[in-house]
C-alpha cells in the first residue's frame, strides 16, 4: 500500500523547485541577451541558446511530473500556465537574438538599456 499512498502525495517541493529552477535560467539567459547587447559577442550569443535549452528541458521535466501526479499543491493550470508564461520569456530572448544575427542587425544603445 506504500505506492499508493505515494501516488496521491502531492509533490510541491518538486514543482516549486522545478519553477524556481526554470526562472534561474531565463534570468540567466536574458542577463546574456543584455551582455551581448552591450558587447556584441559570440559568447553571449551560446550562453542564451544554451540557457534557452536547458530551460526547456526543466519544462519538459515540470510537465512529466504534472502527467504523473494525481495531486498538486497549486492548480495544475496555474504551474502549467506560470511554467509556460517563464518559457515564452527566454523564447522571446532567444528569437530576437536569432533574428538579430540572421538579418545581421547590430543593437543599438538603446537595446543596452540606458541610461548605460
Amino acid at each position: 500500500m506504500n505506492w499508493l499512498s505515494n501516488f496521491f502525495k502531492p509533490r510541491q517541493d518538486n514543482f516549486v523547485r522545478l519553477l524556481i529552477e526554470q526562472s534561474e535560467w531565463t534570468v540567466q539567459g536574458l542577463e546574456a541577451l543584455l551582455t551581448y547587447m552591450r558587447n556584441v559577442d559570440e559568447n553571449s550569443a551560446n550562453t542564451v541558446r544554451q540557457c534557452e535549452k536547458e530551460a526547456d528541458e526543466v519544462r519538459r521535466i515540470l510537465i512529466d511530473e504534472l502527467n504523473r501526479t494525481f495531486v498538486t499543491p497549486l492548480d495544475r493550470e496555474d504551474i502549467f500556465a506560470l511554467s509556460r508564461a517563464i518559457d515564452d520569456i527566454l523564447d522571446y530572448g532567444y528569437s530576437t537574438l536569432d533574428e538579430m544575427m540572421v538579418l545581421h542587425v547590430t543593437p543599438t544603445p538603446t537595446c543596452s538599456g540606458w541610461p548605460r
